[in-house]
């Protein structure tokens, strides 16, 4: 890659246009020791050095926006609060790493890339972190991308540009997305910005356990919990209960080695048939589905649409109607619930210094399961635009039913800062800046 470039942005154009601007994307780290400055802000200027592409700024050129060479990026910073990313405390850069006691924070901006991209950035960022912090337990990750070695083919590449988007029509399978609206989701909806969280702890190999006696994946049994927890809070509800499930399509468009945002969704109908399923029919079931949309055909028809979105904005031309189309897309609450799982975090000999690990982001038009597992510990990050816990509990209580412990702290009442590209007034951009932290 050149020192100097500049990277259209199409997939993950979604989340770019919004008038008040984009909630951070983070992934929380909690290591079982507090953090070391020194060692941090060493392993953070190697890792930007692996992945020049996160030390980076949007810029608009005649209303469309582009991933350009940032100068500078900010340095690690000890601090309580995130900060807003594409302002003056990032220096414009739209990934940043914040931390705090045993905590680490990895801010991006999810137009940049997906939740696949930003953990091989965590991936390199911990081996160099580890292996300065404690030098001579020559720490190890699996599949680690070191400074000096070079892209990979296809690293940089946009999938709506480069990708293999071809499909036959008529070998597409189409799921029902007919759903029911969850009506504290509908009521929710004009929150203010503000989201809640409940941070939820299993033990992996309980976890796996039950998915195993249940011929079912860790996203699947969390789907089929939730499903049933939905349905019996709504007994009465005559649609069918829709997860939303992210899907990544770096391998069915030919680009598995790029960063940038190559994730939409497949869907797992839960109606009158699925509800007289036991759990291992219905893993069965769900299963069968997920591998019918995730054949070729219909896995590029569902990529597909991320080229279609990106060519409707680029007919609009200029920056405002974007917005205002893009507004009008993002405000609308979701009657399905998402369901996104990162995966395991194969971390190697970094996993026994890693408490957890979590992701989240504020502004959730709804419900929304964030999964991660590392170590011995698999995390379900819950979040919705309601205060009520009565959807928590009710998914804690389908996981009780098949005998997995679960840890539920008290709810986090939370958000995460919106991005200040928007702000070009230095003056606005600073006063920002001064709310956020004395606000």
């Amino acid at each position: 890659m050149a020192k100097r470039f500049r990277l259209k942005i199409r997939a993950g154009e979604t989340f770019l246009y919004r008038k008040d601007g984009t909630e951070s994307q983070v992934f929380e780290i909690r290591m079982k020791e507090n953090v070391n400055q020194n060692c941090m802000t060493r392993a953070a200027r190697l890792a930007y050095r692996r992945y020049p592409y996160f030390k980076s700024r949007f810029k608009v050129i005649d209303g469309d926006v582009f991933l350009c060479e940032n100068h500078v990026s900010p340095p690690p910073a000890r601090a309580r609060k995130l900060r807003p990313l594409g302002g003056s405390t990032t220096s414009k850069n739209l990934l940043d790493i914040t931390f705090y006691k045993n905590c680490i924070y990895i801010s991006f901006h999810h137009a940049m890339c997906d939740g696949k991209g930003i953990m091989l950035f965590i991936k390199t960022l911990l081996y160099y972190y580890l292996n300065f912090r404690y030098p001579h337990n020559n720490v190890r990750i699996p599949d680690v991308r070191l400074v000096g070695e070079g892209m990979l083919r296809g690293e940089t590449a946009d999938p709506v540009a480069d990708g293999n988007l071809t499909f036959d029509k008529s070998k597409v399978y189409q799921a029902d997305r007919t759903a029911f609206a969850i009506p504290q989701v509908q009521t929710g909806a004009d929150a203010g910005g503000e989201s809640w969280r409940y941070e939820m702890t299993f033990d992996v190999n309980e976890v796996m356990k039950v998915c195993k006696a249940n011929n079912c994946t860790p996203a699947i049994l969390m789907t089929i919990m939730m499903q049933r927890g939905v349905k019996a809070l709504n007994p009465e509800a005559a649609e069918q209960i829709l997860c939303s499930m992210s899907c990544d399509w770096r391998e069915a468009i030919g680009l598995p080695n790029t960063f940038r945002n190559c994730v939409s969704s497949i869907y797992l109908p839960y109606g009158q048939a699925e509800q007289e399923m036991t759990t291992h029919e219905l893993g069965t079931h769900f299963r069968s589905l997920i591998a019918r949309q995730k054949e070729t055909d219909s896995a590029r028809a569902s990529a597909s649409v991320m080229k279609m979105m990106s060519d409707m904005l680029d007919s609009l031309g200029s920056y405002e109607k974007k917005q205002e189309v893009v507004t009008g897309f993002t405000s609308k609450p979701i009657n399905s619930f998402i369901c996104s799982y990162t995966g395991r975090a194969n971390m190697g000999d970094a996993e026994k210094y890693i408490e957890s690990m979590h992701v989240y982001s504020s502004g959730t038009k709804g419900i929304s399961l964030q999964m991660m597992s590392v170590g011995e510990t698999f995390t379900v990050d819950f979040l919705q635009n309601f205060p009520d816990r009565m959807y928590a509990d009710a998914f804690i209580a389908e996981a009780q039913k098949l005998g997995l412990k679960v840890e539920c702290p008290d709810v986090i009442n939370y958000t995460t800062p919106k991005d200040h590209m928007g702000n070009t007034n230095f003056v606005k951009s600073l006063v920002n800046t001064f709310r956020r932290i004395f606000g």
